[in-house]
């Protein structure tokens, strides 16, 4: 079971200038785990919530415009698991603009 403050712990490491010098368009990520089958999502897992600060991107051209949220979670998330003993999960993530609207989602 994840505790609380390993999901706080990562979420403030992804938040940090680690993540922001690689996507610089990336606000803020909100983290959320819910090993509950009647999560608000539908499933239990690992929620994250990408909030991004340029409002021209959209979800057809967030990739020209060098943003990849399936590489952003994959890989810089990912690469943090280990330090604070999360193994593999099932993971969602929308990412939203700055109005509040839904830009892209991804359920794994």
């Amino acid at each position: 079971m994840i505790k609380e403050f390993q999901i706080k712990g990562l979420e403030k490491l992804v938040n940090s200038s680690a993540i922001k010098d690689i996507y610089p368009m990336v606000d803020r990520i909100d983290i959320r785990y819910n090993g509950d089958l009647y999560a608000p999502r539908g499933w239990g897992g690992l929620e994250i919530d990408i909030f991004v600060n340029d409002p021209t991107i959209t979800e057809e051209n967030m990739y020209e415009k060098e943003f990849d949220p399936h590489y952003l979670v994959d890989f810089h998330i990912k690469q943090y698991f280990p330090y604070f003993n999360i193994d593999k999960l099932i993971m969602s993530f929308i990412v939203w603009n700055p109005d509040g609207d839904i830009i892209f989602s991804w359920n794994k």
